[in-house]
């Protein structure tokens, strides 16, 4: 079990950081060029005008769809011929995209207005 995990971290970790610190490498030189040719660098600030209540509430309802998913799956298991894995997996897929639906549904209606 030990060695698995270390092999993980190895092939996992190791490219991980590699691949964060060229990103962040090639950001800082975007930014510097457009700094340097007399251009604003405010074009990489990420959703500034977008509220952040509606991101906690599609987090919200995610968590809560996948809880639902799980409660779910275990009356699957419990009262149906159904393996454990399957309705378990079946269920918090489905409750999880069906509660990230809902969100884009209200959030179009929000939008709407």
């Amino acid at each position: 079990m030990e060695g698995s995990l270390a092999i993980i971290f190895i092939f996992g970790g190791i490219p991980a950081i590699i691949i964060s610190l060229a990103y962040l490498k090639n950001r800082r030189i975007e930014r510097t060029a457009l700094i340097a040719s007399g251009k604003d660098a405010s074009i990489f600030e990420e959703n500034s005008s977008k509220p952040k209540h509606y991101l906690t509430l599609k987090y919200g309802m995610f968590l809560v769809g996948l809880a639902l998913g799980v409660l779910m799956g275990a009356y699957l298991e419990a009262n149906t011929f159904m393996d454990e894995a399957a309705a378990y997996f079946s269920m918090v897929l489905a409750f999880g995209g069906l509660s990230l639906v809902l969100f884009y549904l209200l959030m179009k209606n929000k939008l709407e207005e």
